[in-house]
């Protein structure tokens, strides 16, 4: 049975090192971007080039952020930290690369989702370059969870509304509740990391741990309410299929806050939160 251990060494080496490189957030945001284009029935046009332009900028913005945080002089660094000031050579060339092929495929996208873009590029770099000169002050982690929440929701949900020729109220209701599951998330890890600060800042200290857990609570709460009215009131089975998968979604965000004892060692809390998004494979 040597040889199944070695499989499942070398398949679990690989996965770490895929998470650790936000490939699972990468692929999640290509299929919620391919939902959101599909909306409402499921049969809408999916520009394959604003897909795979979604999933380079997300990979560029984490790979960004954290090769940034490895300059900061107080940074406490992580396994994911370590492995990527390892490889930031390599890392620096595939950033260089994806970015030349981003420039090639800009020349099929619309006019005004380039611009959406451009425009939505100019608040994350103004965002990185904030964050790296204030280093981990009180006011740019506050910022943090809601801004990037925000970000990932128009660069995901913002191309995609903007080709439709016509927008069906399901799209804007689903686009909120992703909006909030991801700030749920975001802020789920944040209450997971002040559980296990021993120094530093984060949302969850500043706002109180209990503060934070009642604000997960209403999050969940507001996505299955939210999800409800869709369910009922909906006419696209597209839509109902969506409005599920965001629901289960957030219960197992709650869930995976309920597990803490278990979530907490290790950092598995991030694996499993991230792949939380892997659910919407469903909707392919």
């Amino acid at each position: 049975m040597k040889w199944l251990q070695n499989m499942i060494f070398i398949i679990n080496y690989y996965l770490q090192r895929a998470h650790w490189l936000s490939l699972d957030v990468v692929v999640g945001a290509m299929v919620t971007h391919v939902i959101a284009s599909r909306l409402p029935d499921g049969h809408g046009k999916v520009s394959w080039v604003s897909t795979a332009l979604a999933g380079i900028a997300v990979f560029m913005i984490y790979v960004v952020d954290r090769l940034l945080d490895n300059r900061k002089p107080d940074h406490s660094p992580t396994p994911r930290h370590a492995f990527h000031v390892k490889h930031e050579g390599l890392l620096i060339k595939v950033l260089s690369g994806l970015g030349a092929v981003a420039c090639v495929l800009l020349f099929w996208v619309p006019a005004k989702v380039l611009w959406f873009g451009l425009g939505l590029t100019g608040l994350v770099a103004l965002y990185l370059w904030f964050a790296f000169k204030i280093s981990v002050t009180h006011i740019a982690q506050v910022f943090k969870e809601p801004l990037v929440a925000l970000v990932y929701t128009a660069g995901i949900w913002g191309p995609a509304i903007l080709t439709q020729t016509t927008l069906a109220w399901e799209s804007s209701v689903l686009m909120a509740l992703y909006g909030l599951l991801a700030f749920q998330n975001l802020l789920l890890f944040s209450w997971f990391e002040s559980l296990e600060l021993e120094e530093g800042f984060s949302l969850a200290i500043a706002w109180g741990t209990e503060t934070v857990s009642a604000a997960l609570n209403w999050l969940l709460w507001l996505i299955v309410a939210g999800a409800l009215c869709v369910l009922f009131f909906t006419s696209y089975r597209y839509c109902v299929r969506a409005a599920i998968v965001v629901t289960v979604m957030s219960a197992c965000t709650h869930w995976l806050k309920r597990s803490s004892a278990t979530a907490l060692p290790d950092e598995r809390y991030r694996r499993l939160g991230d792949g939380i998004f892997l659910i919407t494979l469903w909707l392919l």
